[in-house]
């Protein structure tokens, strides 16, 4: 972590910020506030320009997130309501009031024409938003739902939940695909990694529990670390996350194998709740209970990686060359061997040649003597 570093300043709002939300396509970045407020701001270096402010909620906004295209902004509340409002504009596009029985905790954008919703007791709903009306609802978690991850690839819905466990919804289905065993601790953020390959959920006892894709009965690994409860996941690359913890620490994981890998953000103290990626790549927004969204650079861990992917790339490049080669090689030499036997049976003298160093034939016998490989054809 570098303080030094020039990034965005720091968004201040008068009231605690519940959640934070980049937009996918542009510098735009959405926070919610204890107030039901909701506000979003362009972002840059050099200065922030609020771009909306409204108060779409009676009660405090909980949850938000962007539409794919970033054209609209998704919220929901605890006032039971949520809501699509027209990023350019602030206007309200889609309202559904009484859409859970209890106070929502989450709003998920899953395609064009779906968003999910979590409750304070459990229930997930899928919501169609073209015809604005209830496509699926799900009752298998007992406690308030706590994350949720959409892994496009399988059209899974993957929903961790304060009853310990972890649930999977084919959003096309009315049933769950699967529910996990109670992991006996709170499941607090979730997150898929490694190519799709894994899910790994955090817990409040700041245990991180990897799963099997397709294996969700129970968690096939753990990996210990953290202090205190990891409240959000943010997925950096296939192996590499941030977590943001209730000891103010934004931490930068790897997984396989497992390590903390360094700091990316320290809000003293204050526990984090939620750490999103920009789409560039190149920030990070958290937010915590000091009524302030901060940026951290995290660029450099991308840059680190197409250092890596160019050097592999030139290895690679090097590998496949010296193969060319040896095959050219080897072509010659099975050519010579050939002309050679040819003139033997003419009693001809034998052709000079020269191949890895061989001045005549009679040197290329000596060498396929001893480096018989070097002559046989792949």
């Amino acid at each position: 972590m570098d303080d030094t570093a020039a990034r965005p300043k720091s968004l201040k709002f008068k009231e605690p910020v519940i959640d934070v939300a980049f937009s996918p396509t542009t510098n735009l970045v959405a926070s919610s506030l204890i107030t039901g407020h909701v506000f979003v701001h362009k972002y840059d270096v050099g200065s922030n320009q609020r771009q909306v402010r409204g108060k779409p909620h009676k009660k405090s906004c909980r949850s938000l997130c962007f539409s794919g295209d970033g054209s609209l902004l998704y919220t929901a509340s605890k006032d039971r309501s949520w809501q699509a409002m027209d990023v350019e504009t602030g206007a309200e596009t889609t309202r559904i009031d009484a859409a859970h029985e209890k106070p929502l905790n989450l709003i998920k954008y899953v395609n064009e024409q779906i968003v999910a919703t979590g409750d304070e007791a459990g229930c997930v709903k899928l919501w169609d938003v073209r015809q604005k009306k209830q496509a699926f609802s799900y009752s298998e978690h007992v406690d308030y739902v706590s994350d949720m991850v959409f892994h496009a690839p399988k059209r899974h819905l993957l929903a961790t939940s304060g009853d310990g466990c972890l649930s999977v919804y084919d959003v096309r289905k009315a049933k769950p695909f699967q529910v996990s065993a109670n992991q006996d601790d709170e499941l607090l953020s979730v997150a898929v990694i490694r190519g799709g390959s894994k899910v790994v959920v955090g817990e409040t006892d700041g245990v991180m529990g990897i799963f099997s894709y397709g294996q969700f009965g129970d968690v096939t690994d753990r990996f210990p670390g953290h202090p205190q409860s990891i409240d959000s996941i943010c997925k950096l690359t296939e192996d590499l996350c941030v977590t943001g913890s209730s000891d103010g620490l934004l931490r930068i994981v790897q997984f396989f194998p497992h390590k903390l890998i360094g700091v990316a953000g320290d809000h003293q103290a204050l526990p984090v709740e939620k750490v999103v990626l920009s789409y560039d790549q190149q920030w990070l927004a958290s937010c915590s209970h000091d009524h302030t969204v901060h940026f951290w650079d995290i660029g450099y861990i991308y840059a680190d990686e197409d250092e890596d992917d160019e050097a592999s790339e030139a290895a690679e490049q090097k590998d496949t060359n010296e193969s060319k080669e040896d095959d050219e090689l080897d072509a010659q030499a099975v050519a010579i061997r050939i002309s050679r036997d040819v003139d033997s049976d003419d009693d001809e003298d034998e052709s000079e040649v020269d191949i890895d160093g061989c001045s005549d034939a009679g040197e290329l016998r000596t060498s396929e003597e001893t480096h018989p490989e070097e002559t046989q054809t792949d």
